[in-house]
């Protein structure tokens, strides 16, 4: 998701936030399987990436 015409930081951040849904993404897939997921486990670990995703869109929005 390289672009060169991008401020490093906002690349930085924008990289972040990529890698963040694509974690909340495998979540989501093991949550949807047959193993036993504990929910308010799972519940919390997406209220932390949340955060990050929101700390990495405040990055954005300081940048420009």
């Amino acid at each position: 998701m390289e672009d060169p015409n991008l401020p490093q930081d906002a690349q930085a951040a924008l990289d972040e936030i990529d890698q963040v849904l694509h974690q909340m993404l495998m979540l989501a897939e093991l949550s949807a399987g047959e193993g036993n997921i504990e929910r308010s486990n799972l519940q919390r670990v997406l209220k932390h990436l949340q955060r990050k995703i929101n700390r990495a869109a405040d990055r954005l929005d300081e940048i420009g």
